[in-house]
């Protein structure tokens, strides 16, 4: 990554779209490999959060992009949160 970090509404339209394709592909592979461990619940939310971030990559204009800041923040903040998570063994009662 090069250059000084920008905010959404410095991104043209094109680095939007980009920056939103990034996230919602991480947040799928995310998903595959939590699926793969066992953890669907991460998977499912992980696969409807990269959902939403797809459908608003086409409506990324010049417009309000709070909306659409607020749910590219939390994908990133669901990736984190997957990745740092400690592994525990499920207690089975």
């Amino acid at each position: 990554m090069e250059g000084t970090p920008k905010t959404l509404e410095e991104m043209n339209l094109r680095e939007r779209f980009h920056m939103f394709e990034t996230v919602a592909s991480a947040l799928e592979d995310a998903a595959e490999a939590a699926g793969d461990l066992g953890d669907a619940r991460f998977a499912v939310n992980s696969k409807c959060v990269a959902g939403m971030i797809r459908g608003m990559r086409n409506d990324l204009g010049e417009q309000d992009l709070k909306p659409a800041e607020l749910l590219l923040k939390h994908g990133v903040m669901l990736l984190h949160l997957y990745s740092t998570r400690s592994v525990r063994p499920e207690i089975l009662h």
